[in-house]
């Protein structure tokens, strides 16, 4: 079959040989270097289709969960953070890396209060109380 051959071919009737140039442009286009890909785009088009719904419900419990996580982590440097306080206040004495890791979770935690503009109130206070113990005790020479 030469060339004029292949080429009366289109122009007949016969809606195959349309499909059959149409799904080979396409895939010659995928393939190819250029940053267009039809194959994906039709995919892509019919996934959304497909799983509409369950995506938007996938986003939702995402959201929930990234909220539930982060109350998780606020509470957790919270409680540090206030747990060491009350610990100091008892008179127990604590390592170095102990002091590290709570003052580390002072700052995460007062970066994180004032990018989300949240008042800390009693956080604040018991911050104020560590911090100035951790430079009592370094004056001191005792950590």
């Amino acid at each position: 079959m030469d060339v004029a051959q292949i080429i009366s071919k289109f122009g007949t009737p016969d809606p195959g040989w349309w499909v059959v140039a149409l799904l080979a442009v396409l895939s010659l286009i995928q393939i190819s270097p250029v940053k267009i890909n039809p194959w994906d785009a039709i995919l892509g088009w019919l996934g959304r289709k497909l799983n509409g719904k369950e995506l938007t419900n996938l986003q939702g419990e995402m959201k929930d969960l990234k909220a539930k996580v982060n109350g998780m982590w606020v509470s957790a440097h919270r409680h540090a953070i206030l747990t060491f306080a009350r610990e100091l206040r008892a008179g127990i004495e604590h390592s170095t890396d102990e002091w590290s890791n709570v003052l580390s979770q002072i700052d995460e935690y007062e970066v994180y209060c004032e990018k989300n503009h949240i008042a800390n109130g009693v956080v604040k206070q018991d911050s104020i109380f560590i911090n100035g113990m951790y430079q009592q005790l370094s004056v001191e020479q005792k950590l």
